[in-house]
């Protein structure tokens, strides 16, 4: 078999190449900022009006955090002075209850600040995670007196 040679002229080697260049760069722009938008997990955690209601915060974010060690709990402040008689309510934290295993995390530090609480601040709690109760990926109810919000996933 004999290779014979194809030869282009100059001119249409260089418009070939610029061609070759603007469609990868735009094949690159394509690849690199589509799908970052979706690429993201959602994190959507269930909302209970009553819940809200009488303790006067949102449960925002259930994560498991210091190397495993450690369930921490978010919430925003929606009512002043009833998110002030929750925080204030030591002995009554709300406790963790895994619901794939049914394991409780219920040893709680309250993390208050020294400042009076405002509303849409974000504020958290923080769980002993005694015998790895609560794990990423699993879900959680949060029970707080007679009130409970179930299927909260952890992080």
């Amino acid at each position: 078999m004999i290779a014979i040679p194809v030869r282009f002229p100059r001119r249409r080697l260089g418009q070939a190449l610029i061609l070759l260049l603007v469609l990868t760069l735009a094949a690159v722009a394509v690849v690199r900022f589509s799908g970052y938008a979706d690429a993201r997990q959602r994190y959507d955690i269930p909302h209970d009006g009553q819940l809200e209601a009488s303790l006067g915060i949102r449960f925002t974010q259930a994560a498991v955090v210091g190397d495993g060690g450690l369930v921490e709990l978010r919430y925003t402040v929606l009512d002043t002075q009833k998110a002030s008689a929750f925080q204030n309510d030591t002995k009554h934290p709300p406790r963790l209850r895994n619901e794939r295993s049914g394991k409780l995390a219920w040893r709680t530090a309250l993390m208050k600040q020294g400042h009076e609480l405002r509303p849409g601040q974000s504020y958290y709690l923080l769980y002993l995670n005694n015998d790895s109760a609560v794990k990423r990926g699993d879900k959680i109810e949060i029970v707080a007196g007679p009130r409970h919000l179930a299927h909260v996933p952890v992080r």
